[in-house]
């Protein structure tokens, strides 16, 4: 009669025996390699380096002749006079060269900002994705148990049918039931909520499906905490953003500098006049006619600017003290990055070691202990509530290790996310 007990629970050590993964629908890479591709906000950041492009091209170019039309009449006579000018800014002492320097660090800037968004949504992604397979792989322990519990039951109130077994342990193995589906509904909406989260970081609409696959594995990291430093300090964009902007302060000086330059202007002309007077003279052929003729004249001339009262000081000085700014910005950004990577590769390491003593010394006890306290109740030696008390316990192991796996996930994706580039 006692040992009619066992098969109540006989299956529950199966739930961690078999894989926990589900058939991968999309891999975390097809989903950052999509957001990369058509995320709106990227797409805002390509146009605004396609702006910089366009404006790099407006500084090569040369300011434009300016055309002078001019014309007189003389109201009482018959004088008048046609003019036409061409003034040609000359644009000199490194004007152009000054507006070319900062348009190109400032593509060098937009360029680099992209890369930091794109770096920052990678990260973004995949954590976040860690958290969906982290919630699946709960919801996976918690309908496996349950599915257990079920066929437990409909076997318990068999027995308490027969009177095999008291109504009190059908009614105990019904709560375990119950609280089993109540959590597992409560992490499947979970799980619902995590993928919509995931659609809109991704810019995906919220009506497009989304099944994510694959296990709870971190991401492979091949550098070490020397050769991650050196590669953030040379990849890393946010760092070559800050170098860009630093540059381009100190380009704004050189072209504030040519802007209080002295510059010149030339002009050339043709002017054509015709003048008289109300009388007439007398031809060489001893005839009359009026006194008047016309007059044709070309010129030309040079206008200079002379920085006497405006050498745009100001302006200079602004650019220097920018200058400073941004190199002492750029000099705490590096100090960050070097904090943020070694911190990354201490949290990875004790992470990878939380995870190995959990593996070895967690998991395989708790499952021992389940065992044995299930054999234990099939001797009728231990009430089936101690059987229920060391199957949560192993739910709450099992949730753990989902947890440490997380962490370990999550330390991974920080190193990518801190040296810039995949690890």
């Amino acid at each position: 009669m006692r040992r009619s007990r066992a098969p109540v629970f006989v299956l529950v050590i199966a739930v961690w025996l078999g894989p926990l993964g589900t058939a991968a629908a999309q891999s975390v890479d097809a989903i950052v390699s999509r957001a990369l591709t058509e995320h709106p906000e990227l797409a805002a950041a390509r146009a605004e380096v396609d702006a910089a492009r366009a404006r790099l091209q407006q500084a090569g170019l040369r300011p434009n002749p300016m055309l002078d039309l001019a014309g007189q009449q003389n109201v009482a006579g018959p004088d008048n006079s046609v003019s036409v000018g061409v003034t040609v800014p000359l644009d000199l002492n490194g004007r152009k060269e000054g507006r070319m320097a900062v348009a190109e660090r400032e593509v060098e800037l937009k360029a680099a900002l992209l890369a930091e968004r794109a770096r920052r949504l990678r990260a973004e992604i995949r954590l976040k994705v860690g958290e969906v397979l982290a919630a699946m792989r709960n919801l996976v322990v918690t309908r496996e148990l349950l599915d257990v519990n079920r066929q437990g039951l409909a076997l318990m109130e068999e027995r308490v049918r027969r009177g095999a077994a008291p109504p009190l342990e059908g009614s105990l193995v019904l709560v375990e039931v119950n609280r089993l589906d109540a959590a597992h509904q409560l992490l499947g909406s979970r799980v619902e909520v995590l993928r919509l989260q995931l659609k809109a970081l991704a810019g995906l609409p919220p009506e497009e499906p989304i099944d994510v696959g694959g296990a709870l594995e971190a991401p492979a990291v091949r550098a070490d905490r020397g050769s991650g430093l050196a590669r953030a300090a040379a990849v890393r964009p946010d760092i070559r953003a800050a170098r860009a902007e630093a540059a381009m302060a100190r380009a704004r000086i050189q072209k504030e500098e040519a802007e209080g330059r002295w510059d010149a202007s030339v002009n050339v002309g043709y002017q054509r006049q015709e003048i008289g007077f109300g009388l007439s003279g007398i031809t060489d052929r001893g005839g009359t006619r009026p006194i008047q003729d016309t007059f044709h004249m070309v010129g030309g001339g040079l206008t200079i600017t002379l920085p006497v009262r405006n050498r745009n000081e100001g302006n200079v000085k602004a650019a220097q003290a920018e200058t400073r700014a941004a190199e002492r910005r750029r000099e705490f950004l590096e100090l960050v990055v070097r904090q943020e990577v070694t911190a990354a590769f201490s949290q990875y390491e004790a992470a990878r070691r939380s995870l190995d003593t959990y593996g070895r010394g967690v998991r395989d006890v708790a499952r021992q202990n389940l065992d044995t306290v299930r054999q234990s109740h099939g001797l009728g030696r231990i009430p089936l509530l101690d059987v229920i008390a060391e199957q949560r316990r192993l739910i709450e192991v099992e949730n753990g290790y989902t947890e440490i796996l997380k962490q370990v996930y999550d330390a991974a994706v920080e190193i990518e996310r801190a040296i810039g580039e995949a690890s």
